[in-house]
């Protein structure tokens, strides 16, 4: 009973010096722990820093356009497929325009219509001549016939007068012949302009043909005087009366007001010469509106033809040759055509790095889809509305990739922008720097510190990336600096 008690004793000595000698070499190694150095110290150097942004995004096409279909109909023509390369306006669907189609032609019709109605209200000359008498003036009323211009031909006078039948075979059209005025016996060259082959009865029984002479006006003979003609030595069987080869009542061919008079009594005016210029506001209205209606009509017309607006590669083709477009699939989706000359992609940046963004600016663009391949970008757009979240504003920036390999549409792709560089420039590690600008620098230069032989000294400060700040002044090549021990550099 005594040696088991003293075994127990001497086992309990020995595990109480065990825990013994445990606690005090975990306390060694705890207090060599807490005696690590507060601070590590480095040289300042020259080096570069490079500042960029990343950012992700997922590449679209520049341009894209989804055809659409705006009227219902069959599908006559569809000369594309998916994959083919197109051009700015060229076909793509042939709809059936059907009623569409006589909707534009009637239209052509009334507009026709429309515009001879309006012809007629700036009246003409139909002939040359001198204007002997004007029968409107500005701001009459008149109606369909009413006589608006006297005309007639002063400078030709027509002379009809019979010959004897028997003497017909010596008479042609063409042929020269004089006429020799009544009043005053002057004879005057003229030409036969026609023979009448109804033959009449004269004065005294003989059987005549009439026959019509054409001749200049010298001046002295109108309308009215007698006169005779010769004919290759044949007389007429008697005297005629002279009139003018041309006189005419220009008459209103529609209604309307007298709204200017273009010529005055006494003027001479050659053929299709504007004389009256009426106004309706009927006539006019009516032009109009036909006009409208014809506009209304092509537009609805060309809905019938669908052309692509861009050029580009077919991704999509939805309807074939023989489909009909119905009233439960107009305006879906008939074709999606991208512009694939370009490829871009939108990222977000921060409102600090904003303003160090510029247009132009060359971004890098790896794929991890195609391997971590890299791909030359630049800035083509950067956009001044932003998007808040949780207090912090966003602006997006598109970025264009103008020569983008085996990408795609969708794809995901890392961007990296450089902001700023610098090379041959001081740098302290970031987390050196307290607040204020402050560095812990050898020395006795600066505000006293709590660290032996260091001094707190304030410098200016430029650039930054996630390690190393530039430092422009107050600060010197191999000068050392301290860094608390806990931050990383």
């Amino acid at each position: 009973m005594l040696k088991k008690k003293k075994f127990w004793l001497i086992m309990v000595v020995v595990l109480a010096l065990a825990g013994a000698g445990w606690w005090f070499l975990g306390r060694d190694d705890n207090s060599q722990d807490a005696e690590q150095p507060a601070y590590r110290y480095q040289l300042v150097e020259r080096g570069s820093i490079i500042s960029t942004l990343e950012g992700v995004g997922a590449v679209q096409p520049v341009n894209s356009y989804t055809v659409k279909a705006l009227v219902t109909g069959d599908v006559l023509s569809a000369p594309f497929e998916e994959g083919d390369m197109i051009e700015a306006g060229q076909l793509l669907y042939q709809i059936d325009a059907g009623k569409a189609q006589n909707t534009y032609t009637i239209a052509q019709l009334n507009l026709r219509e429309a515009e001879s109605a309006a012809e007629k209200l700036l009246v003409c000359a139909p002939a040359a001549g001198q204007v002997v008498k004007i029968h409107c003036e500005p701001g009459d009323s008149v109606n369909v016939g009413s006589q608006l211009v006297y005309l007639r031909d002063r400078s030709t006078l027509l002379l009809e007068v019979p010959f004897a039948a028997a003497e017909l075979g010596a008479l042609q059209a063409g042929q020269p012949a004089e006429v020799v005025a009544d009043k005053t016996g002057e004879r005057i060259s003229g030409v036969v302009r026609e023979i009448s082959p109804v033959e009449q009865v004269s004065a005294g029984g003989v059987l005549t043909h009439k026959v019509k002479i054409a001749l200049a006006n010298p001046g002295g003979l109108q309308e009215g005087d007698w006169a005779a003609a010769e004919i290759g030595g044949l007389t007429s069987v008697r005297s005629g009366l002279l009139e003018y080869a041309y006189s005419e009542q220009v008459l209103a061919k529609t209604g309307g007001d007298v709204a200017e008079i273009l010529v005055a009594e006494g003027d001479e005016v050659r053929a299709g010469q504007a004389l009256v210029r009426l106004t309706s506001e009927d006539t006019e209205s009516s032009l109009q509106r036909a006009r409208i209606e014809l506009d209304n009509a092509r537009e609805a017309l060309e809905d019938y033809k669908i052309t692509s607006p861009i050029a580009g590669t077919v991704i999509e083709k939805k309807f074939e040759q023989g489909d009909t477009i119905d009233s439960n699939n107009n305006a879906s989706e008939m074709a999606v055509i991208y512009d694939m000359s370009r490829l871009e992609f939108v990222m977000n940046v921060d409102e600090l790095d904003i303003g160090l963004m510029k247009v132009g600016q060359p971004v890098k663009v790896v794929a991890d889809a195609l391997g971590g391949q890299e791909f030359a970008g630049y800035v083509s757009k950067i956009s001044i509305k932003g998007n808040s979240s949780n207090g912090v504003t966003s602006y997006p920036i598109t970025v264009t990739l103008e020569d983008f390999g085996a990408l795609l549409p969708g794809m995901n792709i890392n961007a990296e922008v450089v902001l700023q560089q610098a090379e041959d420039v001081l740098l302290a590690p970031m987390n050196a720097v307290s607040r204020g600008n402050m560095l812990l620098v050898e020395g006795s230069d600066g505000e006293p510190s709590e660290l032996p032989g260091f001094c707190w000294r304030q410098v200016e400060l430029g650039m930054n990336d996630d390690y190393y700040v530039e430092v422009i002044s107050g600060l010197e090549e191999g000068e050392k600096i301290a860094i608390a021990n806990g931050g990383q550099q």
